[in-house]
C-alpha cells in the first residue's frame, strides 16, 4: 500500500509539472517526425491543401496533430498583421512554426471554444448524415474570426454512406478559407472518392522507446515499469496512458502471481480465480495478454533474456524459467489463445475459463 501511495504521489507531481510546461503544439506529438515534417512544410510554404486525411491506429496523436495544425494556422504570433489588435507585448520569441499557446486564438482552440474550429465525431457507432449536413450549413457562412477555418472529422471510417456522399459534395467544391482534416484507421475504410480529394498523411505506431520516455516524464514511473507498459501498449499513447492511470502494473502483478500459484492450489481455489476473471469481462482479454506475455517471457529468457517484456520482474522470470519446459509453456500459450477464440465466438464464458484455468494449473 505504501509503495502504491508513493507511486501515486510521484505521478501526480509529474502530471502537474508537465501540464505547466507543455504547449499543445507539434512538440507535444510523440514519435511522429514524418507527419510533423509534412505539416510544418505546408505551413512554411503557405500552400495548404483544402483537405487532409490522417490515418493510423487509435491513440497515436492524429487528433492532437489536427488541433496543433489548426492552432498554428490561426496563432496571432504567426499571423502578424492579420490580427492588428493583438498587442505586441504577448508575442514572445518562439519557434515560428509552433503555435504560441497563449494568444486569444490559441486559448480558444485549447479550450474548445473557437467558433471556426468545428469538430465532428461519431454519434454512437457512426457519423450520421444530419451531422454532416449541419457542418455544411455552417461552412456556407464566412469564418467568424479565423484566418483559416477547420472542419475536423474524427473516426471518419464511421461515416455512413449517406453522410460520406454528402461530405463528398462539399469536398468537390470546398468553401473558401476552410481546411478539412479527416482522421481514420486506414484509407481503405473510406470512400475512394473522398480519399482522392485529400492529402494523406500516415501516422505510425509510436516506437516503444519513445513511449517509455514519454511515460517516465509524464507520469513518473520508474524505467522498468515504463518499459513494460510501452511494450504492451502496441504503439498507442492513449493506451499507454490508460494503462498507467488504471494501475495496470498492480493488476498485471496480481494476474502473474495467480497464474504462478495455480499448480500448488486446490481445484476450488483455482476455480475461484476463474470466477474472479469472469466478473471483469471488460478486462478479460487484457488479462489473457498478460498471461501470454508472462509465459512467452519464460520461454524467451532461456535463449535471449534481454528480450523479455516484463523486465521489472527479471529475477522472478529467471527462477520460473528454469523449472518450466518449453513444450509445457507453449501448450499453455495455445490454451489461452483457444480460450480467446472461443469467447469471441460466444462460447459459455465460465466453462471456457474453468477449462483454461485447469489447464494452466497443471505443473510444468
Amino acid at each position: 500500500m505504501r509503495k502504491r501511495a508513493e507511486r501515486a504521489c510521484k505521478q501526480i507531481k509529474h502530471r502537474l509539472e508537465s501540464t505547466e510546461k507543455s504547449v499543445p503544439g507539434f512538440t507535444s506529438l510523440v514519435g511522429q517526425k514524418r507527419p510533423v515534417r509534412l505539416l510544418t512544410a505546408a505551413l512554411t510554404s503557405g500552400n495548404l491543401p483544402h483537405a487532409f486525411l490522417f490515418t493510423g491506429i487509435e491513440g497515436i496523436g492524429k487528433k492532437r496533430a489536427a488541433m496543433a495544425f489548426a492552432m498554428a494556422c490561426n496563432c496571432f504570433n504567426r499571423q502578424k498583421g492579420v490580427h492588428a489588435e493583438q498587442p505586441e507585448s504577448i508575442q514572445p520569441e518562439h519557434n515560428p512554426i509552433e503555435p504560441c499557446g497563449r494568444c486569444r486564438s490559441c486559448k480558444k482552440i485549447i479550450s474548445g471554444n473557437h467558433p471556426d474550429i468545428i469538430l465532428v465525431k461519431p454519434a454512437g457507432i457512426m457519423i450520421k448524415v444530419d451531422q454532416i449536413r449541419a457542418l455544411c450549413s455552417k461552412l456556407v457562412l464566412k469564418p467568424y474570426e479565423a484566418y483559416k477555418r477547420f472542419a475536423i472529422i474524427t473516426d471518419a471510417q464511421k461515416l455512413n454512406p449517406e453522410a460520406g456522399n454528402t461530405l463528398l459534395k462539399t469536398l468537390e467544391e470546398p468553401p473558401e478559407h476552410t481546411v478539412f482534416i479527416l482522421t481514420a484507421l486506414q484509407a481503405s475504410d473510406i470512400l475512394p472518392t473522398i480519399v482522392s480529394r485529400c492529402q494523406q498523411i500516415r501516422f505510425n505506431p509510436i516506437p516503444p522507446h519513445s513511449l517509455k520516455t514519454f511515460i517516465e516524464n509524464a507520469y513518473g514511473l520508474d524505467a522498468a515499469e515504463a518499459s513494460v507498459i510501452a511494450s504492451m501498449a502496441q504503439g498507442s499513447i492513449s493506451r499507454a496512458e490508460s494503462m498507467t492511470k488504471s494501475n495496470w502494473i498492480d493488476k498485471r502483478n496480481w494476474i502473474i502471481d495467480e497464474v504462478e500459484a495455480l499448480p500448488s492450489r486446490s481445484i476450488n481455489l483455482c476455480l475461484a480465480f476463474s470466477d474472479a476473471l469472469s466478473k471483469n469481462k471488460e478486462w478479460l482479454f487484457t488479462a489473457f495478454e498478460i498471461m501470454k506475455n508472462w509465459l512467452r517471457d519464460l520461454v524467451v529468457y532461456k535463449y535471449t533474456p534481454e528480450k523479455i517484456i516484463n523486465k521489472d520482474l527479471s529475477e522472478q522470470i529467471k527462477a520460473s524459467s528454469k523449472r518450466a519446459p518449453v513444450n509445457s509453456l507453449i501448450l499453455k500459450i495455445k490454451a489461452i489463445e483457444k480460450a480467446e477464440r472461443d469467447i469471441k465466438s460466444n462460447s459459455n464464458l465460465r466453462l471456457t475459463l474453468d477449462s483454461l484455468i485447469i489447464t494452466l494449473s497443471k505443473g510444468y
